[in-house]
């Protein structure tokens, strides 16, 4: 105890000594409370991918897109009562140690869905509604090839994008009316 100083009574060094010590443990203990260590790097490809299918619901999947970049996907599955459409976006969160997390969200349930038999990626469903019409959910896929001129190119080189663009109806009250998602091809699989 040589860094107190001498004339202070020993009862008062002990007191002195003890809250010091005390300080310094609430004080780390509160630095470092309900935070993880962030990670020394980013997680590559495949532990990404590993850590977004562990949240995901059990189902028959029967369309899968994702942007490898942030793990976000669009998921058509089948369920004991028809199909589910999810899609799963990073989210940011200030008040979560971690920041950004991934946020999946059921954007359609619908009663049945026609697979193209050309490519099973190509698909169309709908909700029955009780009259026994096509409601107001819906979702939708599309094949799409786009076409460009190379920018400062010499004209005549073209680059080809295939994609799959994925629209989702939902006109339910309190509903976004329409959203569209936009995946590479190479990016989709049928299940």
């Amino acid at each position: 105890m040589s860094w107190i100083p001498r004339d202070i009574p020993h009862g008062a060094q002990m007191r002195t000594s003890w809250r010091f010590s005390s300080f310094c443990v609430v004080s780390l203990a509160l630095l470092g409370a309900g935070c993880e260590p962030a990670p020394s790097s980013a997680p590559t490809g495949s532990e990404a991918a590993l850590a977004q299918r562990t949240d995901r619901a059990v189902g028959d999947v029967k369309l899968l897109c994702e942007i490898p970049q942030d793990g976000s996907y669009f998921e058509l599955k089948q369920t004991a009562t028809g199909y589910e459409g999810v899609v799963a976006t990073q989210v940011y969160d200030p008040w979560d140690c971690r920041c950004i997390y991934l946020k999946r969200e059921v954007v359609g349930q619908y009663s049945f869905c026609h697979f193209a038999a050309s490519d099973p990626r190509i698909v169309s469903c709908w909700r029955r509604e009780p009259n026994g019409t096509a409601g107001k959910m819906g979702m939708f896929s599309t094949k799409v090839t786009r076409q460009s001129l190379v920018i400062g190119g010499t004209g005549q080189e073209e680059a080809t994008h295939q994609l799959m663009d994925i629209g989702v109806v939902n006109q339910d009250p309190g509903q976004t009316p329409r959203r569209d998602f936009s995946y590479e091809l190479s990016d989709c699989t049928a299940g």
